[in-house]
């Protein structure tokens, strides 16, 4: 994977991370903290389910999938995605319930 593409990624992650924590919380998005959760909620591979759009869904924003299915299991995008945004959230989250 290209740097360029993992930027772009990265840009497009963190713009449906934002659109998800605007309207709702990391503990519904994730259910309770977890990874694979946190991946469909994002909906990059295969975009978020029809069936289960939130009222503040765009389906542009989330009906859409924006990477490969190479692209979903290569460390590159897992490494990414778990260390710059799923892990600080849950430690921030886990914070909280202490």
């Amino acid at each position: 994977m290209t740097e360029e593409r993992k930027e772009e990624i990265r840009v497009e992650a963190k713009r449906r991370l934002d659109l998800w924590l605007e309207n709702s919380t990391f503990e519904k998005m994730s259910f309770y903290g977890s990874y694979i959760k946190f991946q469909i909620a994002l909906g990059l591979y295969s975009g978020y389910p029809d069936e289960s759009l939130e009222e503040w869904m765009n389906k542009k924003d989330f009906g859409v999938g924006f990477i490969t299915v190479e692209e979903l299991f290569s460390d590159e995008y897992n490494n990414m995605l778990k260390n710059e945004l799923f892990l600080p959230l849950l430690q921030d989250w886990d914070d909280t319930r202490v």
